[in-house]
């Protein structure tokens, strides 16, 4: 059992399930997916693109916590971040560095990509605000990333790199 999972309370007398003031859901993926497969492709894309935003702002919050909790170099981070992304069901996460500031992500079993098979595009936009929110940390400075393999559309992990502007 992960650190995070350690942490969660689960209220049942007032219905929630807390991390300290941060409060979680839980939601079936194929609810939330559903969602996004059910809109026109240009709705998806900006309904894709405003859920990528929001999880890098608001899931970059709960990332400052963890890392404030105990993590404070890069590596230790960067495992925090793996081992909480599987106590609430994002995946196998495998961080790759290559220099100071550059990161790779691969992910096996994303809950976004499984719950969209057939997908004519990438789907793991939650992760993708998540890993941007993780490398402003890391790095001290903002970066652009982008899905370039996903499993929804038959590859075998998702992979996100830095967009190179």
């Amino acid at each position: 059992m992960g650190q995070l999972q350690e942490r969660l309370v689960w209220d049942a007398d007032a219905g929630a399930i807390l991390d300290a003031d941060r409060r979680y859901v839980m939601l079936r993926a194929d609810v939330l997916m559903g969602l996004f497969a059910a809109l026109p492709p240009a709705q998806r894309d900006a309904a894709l693109g405003s859920l990528q935003a929001s999880v890098r702002s608001h899931g970059g919050a709960s990332a400052r916590a963890y890392q404030t909790q105990g993590a404070p170099d890069r590596a230790q981070f960067l495992q925090v971040m793996t081992q909480a992304a599987a106590d609430l069901g994002w995946g196998v996460w495998r961080f790759q560095t290559a220099g100071a500031d550059a990161l790779k992500l691969e992910v096996d079993n994303s809950p976004f990509a499984m719950a969209i098979t057939g997908s004519d595009r990438p789907v793991c936009h939650a992760i993708t605000g998540m890993l941007e929110a993780v490398s402003a940390l890391v790095a001290g400075k903002a970066s652009t990333f982008r899905e370039t393999r996903c499993a929804s559309m038959g590859a075998p992990c998702c992979t996100f790199q830095a967009q190179n502007d």
